[in-house]
C-alpha cells in the first residue's frame, strides 16, 4: 500500500475551459512540469544529512504547497461526498475539504520520500480523439527504482478561474482512486449511521494514524 501511495503521489501533477485556443500549456506539459516540481522536493529532503522525523512536517508542508495549484480538491471532494454534499453545512464542507487535503498529502508524502528515485514516462499514444474540454486524459508509465512498470491514466480538467490544469481523477495500475475514495467515504458514513460529523472525524483519525505510522528514511 505504501508503494501504491507513493506512486499515486506522482499523479497529482495535473488537470473546464471555454475556449481551448486560450490554453498556453498542454495537459502533457502541465503533468510533466508538476512531476519535476515534486521530484525537486523529494531530492531536496533526501539529500539532507539528518533527514527523518525532524524534517517530516517541513517536507509535507512543502509537498502540500506544490500540490495546491495542481489538484482540483473541491471537484474531487464533491464526487467523494456525492449526495451527502447537498446535506452538508458550509462548515462541514470546509472541514472535510481541509481534512481530505491533509490526508492526500499524508497518504503518499512519506511514501514518495522513501521511494526516492523514480521515473515517469509520457506515452506516445495519448488517444486524444475521446477527450473533451471537461475531461482530458494523459497516459503515462511509472517506473520504480527496481524497474517495475505501472500504467497510469490521469484525468484532468482546465480551471478557467485559475487558468491552469487540475487533476480530478487517476487510474493507477487498474485501480480507480476516485472510486476508492468515494467507497471509503460511504463505508465510514454507514458505520457512523449517516452522522457526517462523526464520518469526518473518523477520516481525520485515519489521517493522523497514517502520519504516525509512516516511516521516513533516516528515522531511528
Amino acid at each position: 500500500m505504501k508503494r501504491l501511495a507513493a506512486l499515486f503521489g506522482l499523479t497529482v501533477m495535473l488537470a473546464f475551459w471555454a475556449n481551448a485556443e486560450d490554453i498556453s500549456q498542454s495537459p502533457e506539459e502541465s503533468v510533466m512540469e508538476g512531476i519535476r516540481a515534486i521530484q525537486q522536493v523529494v531530492d531536496k529532503y533526501s539529500a539532507m544529512p539528518n533527514g527523518g522525523d525532524q524534517n517530516r512536517e517541513a517536507f509535507m508542508e512543502e509537498v502540500a504547497g506544490v500540490l495546491e495549484p495542481l489538484v482540483g480538491y473541491t471537484v474531487i471532494v464533491s464526487r467523494i461526498m456525492g449526495d451527502t454534499l447537498e446535506q452538508a453545512t458550509p462548515q462541514q464542507r470546509q472541514r472535510f475539504l481541509a481534512t481530505f487535503k491533509r490526508s492526500l498529502v499524508n497518504t503518499y508524502a512519506g511514501g514518495l520520500y522513501n521511494l526516492g528515485s523514480f521515473e515517469v514516462r509520457l506515452l506516445n499514444d495519448q488517444k486524444t480523439e475521446d477527450d473533451t474540454v471537461r475531461n482530458t486524459r494523459v497516459y503515462l508509465e511509472v517506473v520504480s527504482p527496481q524497474g517495475q512498470r505501472y500504467p497510469m491514466v490521469q484525468s484532468l480538467y482546465y480551471s478557467q478561474a485559475a487558468e491552469g490544469w487540475r487533476m480530478q481523477n487517476v487510474i493507477f495500475n487498474g485501480i480507480n482512486l476516485g472510486v476508492t475514495f468515494r467507497t471509503q467515504f460511504q463505508q465510514l458514513l454507514r458505520e457512523n449511521q449517516g452522522d457526517l460529523d462523526a464520518t469526518i472525524a473518523a477520516w481525520e483519525g485515519m489521517t493522523a494514524q497514517t502520519f504516525e505510522e509512516e516511516e521516513f528514511i533516516g528515522e531511528e
